[in-house]
């Protein structure tokens, strides 16, 4: 499997396809597996590589907080071993975060920018959030997770600890998401504790980069969830207010987790705003 060593610890990554770079870049407490709905497609058109950020997937775990400097860090640091001079980079939620502190970082590599479902300024009520599904997580970590399980949509089906599980999974998706995502993240979750939770909630919870987005030349695409309760609207609208160059697309009846729950709109939009660009 393709790992780059990084300091204290390594990295994950995947390839697929060929062409110019396209790299994705999950959000908090997912994996490189989130972009599944994107990778076959848009592999069809470019070299995509996703990766699992430090505390993720199959990457190294978090011993202690780490930081949005640090994440962008490990993507350079990926990016000088598999050969990527210049990039379009793709981020959901803390993705979107680490997209653009290394667009701020590093201007010169990257060609086209699209985030997806993310904020850009200091958000003083995520500590208060964090720190709630923090305390649901230590939870889940005391269930069984031994044995795979199969799920139905009703929250009636999943008897104590994984009711919680449910009713929060209902909380990121909208009523809309296609059965088989729906059901792919409730197993991933269950199946696949998260033990860094906390690290990487406090890796990311103080970071806002404010007016520096008005230094963001490259060209944008700003695309949310009309219900996204996470990372609302007015949090792209604020984005799409600073970066110069960019496009704001906002989906009807979608939530934070656009590109599971609506995976042929946002390809279709990437691919369309890239061939614009003739990337």
């Amino acid at each position: 499997m393709p790992f780059v060593e990084a300091e204290d610890g390594r990295l994950y990554y995947n390839v697929s396809g060929e062409g110019r770079w396209l790299v994705l870049i999950h959000g908090a407490w997912a994996s490189h597996e989130w972009w599944r709905w994107q990778i076959s497609e848009l592999s069809r058109h470019y070299r995509v590589l996703s990766l699992d950020v430090r505390g993720h997937g199959q990457s190294s775990h978090l011993e202690r907080a780490y930081s949005v400097d640090g994440f962008t860090k490990d993507l350079e640091i990926v990016h000088q071993k598999v050969g990527i001079d210049e990039v379009a980079l793709v981020g959901w939620s803390m993705g979107g975060i680490i997209s653009m502190q290394y667009c701020l970082n590093y201007p010169s590599k990257v060609k086209a920018l699209i985030l997806i479902a993310t904020r850009g300024h200091r958000n003083p009520h995520m500590k208060r959030r964090i720190l709630f599904q923090y305390l649901q997580a230590r939870l889940m970590f005391l269930m069984d997770i031994a044995s795979p399980r199969k799920y139905d949509r009703t929250v009636e089906s999943f008897p104590g600890e994984q009711e919680k599980v449910a009713r929060e999974v209902k909380s990121m998706l909208s009523p809309t998401t296609p059965k088989e995502a729906f059901d792919w993240v409730m197993a991933d979750l269950i199946n696949n504790p998260r033990k860094n939770y906390f690290e990487v909630a406090k890796s990311i919870w103080d970071w806002g980069a404010g007016e520096e987005l008005r230094k963001i030349s490259v060209p944008s695409l700003i695309m949310v969830g009309e219900k996204d309760d996470r990372t609302p609207p007015r949090f792209s609208r604020i984005i799409h207010e600073k970066i110069p160059n960019s496009r704001l697309v906002i989906v009807k009846d979608a939530g934070h987790c656009l590109a599971l729950e609506r995976p042929e709109a946002v390809n279709a939009e990437i691919i369309e705003f890239l061939k614009s660009l003739g990337y």
